[in-house]
């Protein structure tokens, strides 16, 4: 997660922006003692992030800007080697230094590329899925919305699904959010002092019949949650 620092009067360049890494009071040691990252990357390597606390019932909050190092051609994350192959030398610099602190004081085998793409969990979004259902793992109470932008990645917090149609998206949506579905999985929910705190998979645990547009009581399913986007 990166933030764009101004530069110079006129705002720095468009096609390679200078970047500073996102300082977090949730960073943990060794990271929170080190400093940011700091230089320009390749406009084309930024994308909206979607995190656990972005979505609201029938609604996308804020989205966080990050440096999402994926090679279109090679199909793949890259890494400092790979990208100053592939002629983006900004990236390269980039990563190598995230290369070099993550051999330094990572505590995992998997390389840094193995590791933002571990489990594929970045592969399997790069398909450029135009319209997803997303909700939110955590919560007391269920949130799910619609995302339209298929450059955008979703991260850990959230699970998604690709819609084929704007109608069966909002028919999934109006039941995620629904009470009935919340009061089917709440007693499988873990607690914590505030009560219930995470559906994770309980959700896709239920029952949930495929969308036919043929179906009356689908159709009104969808059109609600249409309304409910609305309002």
């Amino acid at each position: 997660v990166v933030d764009r620092v101004r530069s110079g009067v006129l705002g720095g360049s468009r096609s390679t922006p200078l970047l500073e890494s996102r300082r977090s009071t949730l960073e943990k040691k060794p990271w929170r003692d080190l400093p940011p990252l700091r230089g320009q990357v390749e406009a084309q390597f930024l994308a909206n992030l979607y995190m656990g606390r972005s979505v609201a019932p029938y609604r996308l909050l804020e989205s966080h800007l990050a440096l999402i190092p994926w090679g279109k051609e090679a199909g793949q994350v890259l890494t400092a080697a790979s990208a100053g192959r592939a002629g983006y030398p900004r990236l390269a610099a980039w990563l190598d230094q995230a290369e070099k602190l993550w051999r330094e004081h990572g505590r995992s085998e998997m390389d840094l590329a193995e590791r933002i793409d571990y489990n594929r969990a970045l592969t399997s979004q790069m398909t450029g899925q135009a319209l997803r259902v997303i909700y939110a793992a955590s919560g007391t109470l269920p949130a799910a919305a619609l995302l339209r932008d298929p450059a955008a990645v979703i991260e850990h917090k959230l699970y998604w699904a690709a819609g084929a149609t704007e109608e069966e998206a909002r028919y999934l949506e109006a039941i995620l959010n629904s009470e009935a579905a919340r009061l089917r999985v709440a007693r499988l929910q873990s607690r914590g002092q505030w009560g219930a705190r995470d559906f994770d998979k309980l959700m896709l645990s239920l029952p949930l019949p495929s969308f036919d547009p043929e179906a009356d009581l689908h159709c009104r399913l969808a059109e609600a949650a249409r309304q409910a986007e609305a309002i």
